[in-house]
């Protein structure tokens, strides 16, 4: 195993292959023996002198708890913050800034959570250390779905294939569901079944994507059915947290409202009775929606607890595996250039010169059109932009037989958080550069169009990539698919566009 962690961020479980995760698993087993032959210490000489940085934006119990005592089983130390407050974060310091400032203290690693899609993946590129994701928003949480694979693996007799495992609880919000159904799409004969409500379901876009790596994908109304035919159940607590922006109500109604949802599906001793499988949790269990009720913690199902101990045997592998080598990589303080700039716009062929005898405005000839605006919106963006503020000449017109807007201004150019803020009122908005009566540059500016995105908070300032993942457009940071809206993009450019991008990702 010796180049498989080394110097590697572990952003997604799909960066990995069906062989390093049951090289892992083999590594995790060994650390296991270890434990339940009194060895627990036996490695801790290995990691002496490396430290871990723990950057963890939302709370967490276990998944930090489990990365320092991996570390300190191995000899090494940890240190840095759980919760924003008292920290620089709270003065609006950017994720790049603290990243650096953790480089800068000579940690070796970082373990980061955060409540946004993709800002993992950004710190990975900022950080010339390794960066290990402990979970981004709705998106990933990969050492869950590693230490949940291991689960399996320990419970299954070593074997990956050939699995039926039922899903419940909330498989919209969490990212545990979404990083263990990708995991186990990397082996063969895979059957998940799942019973939730439509609201708590498992999204389309993740469905579609398992059964195109060849998953079976069954959903069912009843749990009890699911149960019948799964050797695990795994059983996920509802994201209330992440409901706000969809439900639009308050933390309590919130709540009432998943406790009404869950009455169907939560866990109780008449629904496991008669079963043999292991029932799984990647915990916390809410104690307020009990969607596992107290008493079957007693029963023989529950694996729940052995599985959080597994993710310390998981995590101890991973560490040992990236850091126990002797180098260290020195703080250089220099940030790379491929982090100034996107690749996100999608040139277009001009017209080259303004109609003869027409000036820009009036008699401007240099600043910028923007155009197929989204109806009726031109003055939202001249606002948003400030322009009377500026002192800059601006006219704005709303064309209903074409449903577009356009905006005409002497502003001579829009910098990338202007560009986005754009983007975010009107997708792909058209950026027409004009110097002396020519257009110089025309462009689409595109952007995710996940509004968790890293790339959609504007003062982080994240420039937009995307790359092509067969064929298809993804997001760099959130890995979501980009589709084009708007039907001014012919095929060719969007060819063009496609045949440009990088092909997967690659370290910056």
């Amino acid at each position: 195993m010796e180049t498989i962690l080394k110097n590697r961020d572990i952003i997604s479980i799909t960066d990995f292959t069906g062989a390093e995760i049951l090289d892992l698993c083999k590594e995790a087993k060994q650390m296991h023996e270890l434990e339940i032959s009194s060895k627990r210490y036996k490695l801790r000489n290995t990691l002496n002198h490396k430290a871990l940085a723990y950057a963890f934006y939302e709370p967490s119990t276990r998944t930090r708890m489990s990365f320092n005592t991996a570390m300190r089983e191995l000899g090494g130390n940890s240190d840095g913050f759980a919760g924003t407050e008292g920290t620089s974060i709270m003065k609006k310091e950017t994720i790049r800034d603290t990243i650096v400032m953790i480089e800068a203290n000579h940690f070796d690693t970082i373990v980061m959570r955060h409540p946004i899609d993709g800002s993992v993946q950004w710190a990975a590129d900022v950080s010339q250390v390794p960066v290990i994701n402990g979970g981004d928003g709705k998106n990933e949480h990969p050492t869950q779905a590693l230490l949940d694979v291991f689960t399996l693996y320990m419970y299954n007799d070593r074997r990956l294939g050939g699995l039926n495992i039922g899903f419940g609880g909330d498989l919209s919000h969490g990212r545990t569901i979404r990083s263990l159904s990708l995991a186990l799409s990397h082996f063969e004969n895979i059957t998940i079944r799942w019973a939730a409500e439509d609201f708590l379901g498992m999204p389309d876009d993740l469905a579609s994507l398992l059964k195109a790596r060849g998953v079976e994908v069954i959903r069912k109304d009843d749990v009890r059915e699911v149960m019948s035919k799964s050797d695990f159940y795994y059983m996920t607590r509802p994201q209330t947290e992440r409901m706000k922006d969809e439900l639009k109500l308050s933390d309590s109604e919130i709540e009432d409202r998943i406790i009404g949802m869950m009455q169907k599906y939560k866990i109780d001793l008449k629904k496991v009775e008669g079963f043999d499988f292991k029932l799984l949790h990647p915990l916390p269990i809410n104690s307020e929606i009990a969607e596992i009720d107290y008493q079957v913690y007693f029963s023989p199902v529950q694996g729940f607890f052995k599985q959080a101990e597994f993710g310390v045997m998981m995590r101890k592998a991973i560490l040992y595996e990236m850091l126990k080598d002797g180098d260290y990589i020195q703080f250089s303080g220099n940030l790379s250039h491929e982090l100034k700039s996107g690749n996100n716009r999608l040139a277009r062929h001009s017209q080259n010169r303004i109609k003869e005898g027409k000036k820009f405005i009036d008699n401007i000839s240099n600043g910028m059109v923007l155009d197929h605006l989204e109806y009726g919106i031109g003055q939202k963006v001249a606002d948003a932009l400030e322009l009377i503020k500026r002192g800059l000449v601006y006219v704005t017109a709303a064309l209903p037989k074409e449903h577009k807007s356009f905006l005409k201004t002497d502003l001579a150019e829009l910098t990338e958080r202007e560009l986005k803020s754009i983007a975010m009122i009107s997708p792909e908005p058209t950026a027409n550069y004009i110097k002396e009566g020519i257009v110089a540059d025309k462009f689409i500016y595109l952007l995710c169009k996940n509004d968790n995105c890293i790339t959609r908070v504007v003062n982080e300032d994240v420039p937009p990539k995307f790359y092509n993942d067969d064929g298809k457009i993804r997001c760099r940071y959130c890995r979501r698919p980009y589709d084009f809206t708007s039907k001014k993009v012919s095929e060719e450019e969007k060819k063009d566009f496609l045949e440009k991008l990088p092909k997967g990702i690659s370290p910056v």
